[in-house]
């Protein structure tokens, strides 16, 4: 059997205060911890907002204007590498991390890369080198290979360089143009054809040996009877300049 209770109208109406002001409290606290922590919000990010700066960009500047301009931001310059740059003076700043416009905290460290300018270089040697190996050496070493001439000489062998521009040893720049003289090796000697006519086709063809001519075809054509044997046309003709190995035709009478 279910006991009722109940209640006299004075209890209940009193009850009902009790939860309407409870209801109130409760609901009057949550309202004060919303603000508490939305105001505590606001506050933290205009805490981040108030730490945080817009990185400059640094680039060309030395380290005396960087340090004027980041100062008052208290970001702390280190110098991370230094680098070769023809474009960039030494001294100046070549890189940075972070980038210019990037947003950081107060305090951060910006990372620099230095130039050192454009890199200076000594032109080697080439003399007596092989010319094959003078354009290998050339290229390795960050110079470009120029024109190449070529001249006869008696103390470099064919194939050799003889002379250079720039000389040796002169300060020079990346990419710069090394001119070279090769060696054709030594010029071979001239001679003069001398006049065979008249001579018989066997001392002819021992003198053109003996002087390191080399011997043509030996035509014979029909001559008098006491010139048999005898040359009577040659070619080169006489007078006529002829380097060593040079090919001379004769023309007997048979």
């Amino acid at each position: 059997m279910a006991i009722r209770i109940v209640l006299k109208p004075a209890i209940r109406i009193r009850m009902r205060k009790i939860g309407i002001l409870a209801l109130s409290v409760f609901g009057g606290g949550a309202l004060v911890g919303a603000a508490f922590i939305f105001s505590f919000y606001m506050a933290m990010k205009s805490e981040m907002r108030s730490t945080e700066v817009t990185v400059p960009d640094l680039a060309t500047m030395s380290m005396e204007e960087a340090s004027k301009l980041t100062d008052p931001m208290d970001l702390r310059l280190e110098v991370a590498d230094h680098r070769h740059d023809l474009k960039v003076a030494s001294g100046k700043i070549l890189q940075q991390d972070p980038v210019a416009g990037a947003s950081v905290r107060r305090g951060r460290r910006v990372k620099l890369v230095m130039s050192l300018g454009g890199r200076v270089l000594e032109v080697p040697d080439l003399t007596g080198k092989a010319s094959r190996a003078v354009e290998f050496e050339l290229l390795r070493d960050g110079y470009t290979p120029g024109d190449q001439a070529r001249a006869h000489s008696r103390e470099e062998p064919a194939g050799r360089v003889v002379a250079q521009a720039p000389l040796s040893e002169s300060p020079a720049v990346p990419g710069a143009r090394v001119h070279r003289l090769v060696s054709a090796g030594p010029r071979e000697p001239v001679y003069v054809m001398p006049d065979l006519i008249g001579l018989s086709g066997t001392a002819a063809q021992r003198w053109v040996r003996s002087y390191g001519f080399r011997v043509g075809p030996v035509r014979e054509i029909r001559a008098g009877k006491e010139r048999k044997g005898q040359v009577v046309g040659q070619s080169p003709p006489s007078g006529y300049p002829v380097p060593s190995k040079q090919i001379v035709e004769l023309s007997v009478a048979r």
